[in-house]
């Protein structure tokens, strides 16, 4: 039977928060965003392993910062590039087989909740390829050229806001991010690039990614939003 094992790629620098520590490591009342991120992941009972993966240097985890579940191991195992980092855990999860799911979530969306996670691996463990969360997109999204001039309105009913986690077989993932020439923007870029095509599953707009200072104030009210029972 396959195992699911979830990897949180943690080693960015999150420059764009304007703060002193990374976005992962920044403080949401009594937590930092990691440790709420992990504790989401780590109660749904499905999930075999979780693995944060740190920049080698990093030290805000080593000196006590942060608690995690039992089922997570902490991999300073970060690269130059998000790829990079995920392969690199990879390739330090212990007794994976090819056919075994990888789920991966961004270190900085805290308005991932179990029971989106649940029904994610439901479905898309179903599919033959794997699949990714995404919303819709809402707005008109216009095509520009380099002066910023207006060429082309997109049809938006094709196109869709990627977010995570982002699921596939351990033996594809690696594959699509071995052969793919350059840096991926996401795991399903490099598993795009080998000719298949991820599944969506609709995800929800407070999944967020935390980028600037701002968001830190949108991410609790995303909290608060999730306690009320809205999701």
């Amino acid at each position: 039977m396959s195992k699911i094992h979830v990897i949180i790629p943690a080693a960015g620098s999150g420059s764009r928060l304007g703060d002193k520590i990374p976005k992962q490591f920044a403080r949401i009342e009594n937590r930092t965003v990691i440790e709420y991120i992990e504790g989401i992941f780590s109660r749904v009972s499905v999930i075999d392993s979780i693995s944060i993966a740190l920049h080698p240097d990093e030290k805000f985890i080593s000196s006590g910062n942060c608690q995690f579940s039992n089922k997570t191991k902490v991999l300073y195992c970060g690269g130059q590039t998000r790829s990079q980092t995920v392969f690199n855990a990879l390739c330090n999860i212990h007794d994976t087989k090819d056919d075994d799911w990888i789920l991966v979530h961004d270190a900085a969306r805290i308005g991932i909740t179990e029971s989106i996670i649940n029904q994610f691996i439901t479905e898309i463990s179903s599919d033959k390829v794997g699949g990714i969360v995404a919303i819709p997109v809402p707005d008109t999204v216009k095509k520009v050229n380099k002066n910023l001039e207006v060429v082309a309105t997109e049809n938006r009913e094709c196109l869709w806001l990627a977010q995570t986690p982002q699921m596939f077989k351990c033996k594809t993932l690696k594959h699509a991010i071995q052969s793919f020439d350059g840096s991926p923007t996401d795991e399903a870029e490099a598993v795009e690039a080998i000719g298949l095509q991820p599944k969506i599953f609709e995800g929800s707009a407070l999944n967020f990614k935390i980028t600037y200072p701002e968001d830190l104030y949108r991410a609790q009210s995303a909290i608060n939003i999730i306690k009320k029972g809205a999701l």
